[in-house]
């Protein structure tokens, strides 16, 4: 299934960026002359105008207004990273220190991405996947760098001020009530293997398209032991997950999404919570 968040692939770049594990050090090619951005300063939104390297020079190739446009600003440019960033930042460590980062050096050094080549969704509801398409409506907006094994999470709190985004705290903290059952269900369902192939519905839909694109995908349903011929690589150790506010009125539904980065493909893992376990129910790309 082709993913439908078009508006959203400059987002991933942020991704490749800060590529490595969730420990190393942000990129500092960001401050190379390719990777400049430029502000549009005649427009109240976040438009940005994004520029490549030609023979002919630099030319504009797009210009929107979408979270996913700022934040790839704000991750490729040091200068409008600072610019967007309300010092001195609020810092909440794991142990609940409070703390205050006061320049864009110091931020620098401690921003941490996991470095994969995806990000991650997890949704209530399906109708949510259209979230990215309407962002700019949006006014909150957390990047969660979710890390399984350990049970906690670094939470970027941004906020769109008079049109502009700003990052207005950080926090490390455990996992939201909301999603903290089913992230320790799924760290466990992704590390062994055992409860895996137990933790899949005995009937389980399935739906793939070809990657060829020349001859008919799979629809239908498999059985339990068939799982592992179709798994494909999933999300493990440490990941980002987008908070656009998203709620999860049923507690026994998670729609689990995992985005490639300009690949144009989505993964999609339905889980349901039957008899107080989770059990994986379908699987869609």
């Amino acid at each position: 299934m082709k993913c439908i968040f078009d508006k959203a692939w400059a987002l991933l770049a942020l991704l490749l960026v800060v590529g490595g594990c969730v420990r190393s050090k942000m990129s500092q090619s960001a401050t190379n002359e390719t990777d400049t951005i430029i502000a549009a300063d005649t427009v109240v939104n976040d438009s940005i105008e994004f520029f490549e390297e030609e023979d002919e020079g630099l030319t504009l190739t797009e210009r929107t207004e979408f979270f996913s446009d700022f934040i790839y600003a704000f991750t490729h440019n040091g200068r409008f990273q600072a610019e967007r960033i309300r010092f001195p930042l609020p810092v909440t460590d794991l142990d609940g220190t409070e703390r205050r980062i006061r320049s864009g050096r110091q931020f620098r050094s401690e921003f941490r991405l996991p470095g994969n080549d995806y990000y991650v969704l997890l949704l209530g509801e399906r109708e949510q996947m259209d979230i990215l398409e309407e962002d700019t409506m949006v006014t909150n907006v957390n990047l969660q760098c979710i890390r399984l094994n350990e049970g906690d999470m670094t939470c970027y709190h941004f906020d769109r001020t008079g049109g502009k985004w700003f990052l207005s705290s950080r926090e490390d903290t455990a996992f939201d009530p909301q999603t903290s059952e089913f992230l320790q269900f799924y760290e466990r369902f992704t590390t062994d293997s055992v409860f895996q192939q137990e933790s899949v519905a005995e009937n389980m839909r399935i739906s793939m398209d070809d990657p060829e694109e020349n001859e008919e995908g799979i629809d239908g349903t498999i059985e339990r032991g068939q799982w592992p011929m179709f798994r494909p690589d999933m999300p493990c150790g440490e990941f980002v997950n987008i908070d656009f506010g998203q709620t999860y009125p049923n507690p026994h539904r998670m729609l689990f999404l995992q985005c490639g980065i300009s690949n144009g493909f989505m993964n999609i893992f339905t889980y349901r919570k039957e008899n107080d376990r989770w059990m994986l129910t379908a699987f869609e790309n």
